[in-house]
């Protein structure tokens, strides 16, 4: 490489370093208004809970304590989990016809629910032992398409 190359890569470092070091500075409200981009921002989720790639199941559970008269008992739900996936799902600044600025969420296009639910629903005084009578069992498998917005506006 020649001395003239190296000189010129040199102050491009130079350069990139300065700005990769520089701090992120503030923007007043008029300011922040003004900033433009494209189409927002996309998601695709995957959410795989309390399952294990083998497809076995713990005994995870999630307990909800209330306290009637003075008597506390559990809902218990126990091995809550599956996995869902999520396609289409879009966060992006809008401006309504009225000139108001609002955030427009759209709901997922596609989602697919695999083994998602729980084992078992049951009311208990212990939150830890053994179900002996479960109110049910939910488990989803299926794919949903959806369409729409939820809007967003601040005061």
């Amino acid at each position: 490489m020649s001395p003239r190359r190296l000189v010129l890569l040199a102050i491009l470092l130079l350069c990139t370093a300065r700005c990769a070091l520089a701090e992120p500075q503030p923007l007043a409200d008029e300011e922040l208004a003004q900033v433009r981009g494209a189409d927002g921002i996309s998601f695709a989720v995957r959410l795989q809970l309390n399952r294990p790639g083998d497809g076995s199941t713990g005994d995870s559970r999630l307990t909800i304590g209330q306290t009637v008269d003075g008597r506390t008992t559990y809902t218990v739900l126990k091995n809550i989990g599956g996995v869902i996936q999520m396609v289409g799902l879009n966060i992006s600044p809008q401006t309504a016809a009225d000139g108001t600025n609002y955030l427009a969420l759209t709901l997922p296009a596609w989602t697919k629910f695999t083994d998602t639910g729980f084992d078992s629903l049951s009311v208990q005084a212990d939150p830890r032992g053994p179900v002996t009578q479960s109110l049910g069992q939910v488990t989803l498998n299926g794919e949903l398409q959806m369409q729409g917005q939820l809007r967003l506006w601040s005061h």
